[in-house]
């Protein structure tokens, strides 16, 4: 008898395999993109909620600036990117979730009887794909408006940062 397990390390979930090889390049600059975007798109949320409350934050919009040293230009476009991100990547998410519900709905209590198919649908695959796309795009964006060097001093703090969580 076996137990099915999943990781929901973020917002997307995927089967998981319990392995101790390193995590790849790409894989982590992946992970390290989506939760920039994410944490950013979050932070403009919150700040967006407080400026209508009696308390507002201002410095909410600044946090990630101020963490990673970005000029105000790059800082919001960091926050736009974000938001446009967020928004591509929610029904990508939403489509993992609901797959992820109807495989685990096949094992009750979680117990996987003899013989019974494991494999996790394809389409987990597929979405997957997508999801990375639009984070590399995204990244690929924000690289663009950025000046190199500014990037780069960028790209190695966030993965300083966010890199060691995600090991």
């Amino acid at each position: 008898m076996l137990v099915v397990t999943f990781c929901i390390k973020t917002p997307h979930l995927k089967a998981q395999q319990v392995s101790s090889s390193q995590i790849s390049e790409d894989r982590l600059n992946r992970d390290v993109y989506r939760v920039l975007f994410r944490q950013a798109a979050l932070y403009q949320k919150l700040a967006d909620e407080a400026e209508v409350s009696d308390k507002p934050k201002p410095y909410l919009r600044h946090i990630l600036a101020a963490r990673f040293q970005l000029s105000d230009d790059d800082n919001t476009t960091l926050n736009r990117l974000s938001i446009s991100y967020q928004k591509e990547i929610d029904p990508i998410q939403k489509q993992v979730v609901e797959l992820v519900q109807r495989f685990r709905a096949r094992f009750p209590s979680g117990i996987i009887g003899p013989g019974m198919d494991t494999t996790p649908p394809s389409e987990l695959a597929v979405l997957e794909r997508q999801e990375d796309a639009v984070t590399f795009r995204y990244r690929d964006l924000l690289r663009n408006s950025m000046r190199e060097d500014a990037f780069q001093k960028f790209h190695a703090k966030i993965l300083e940062q966010f890199g060691k969580r995600l090991k």
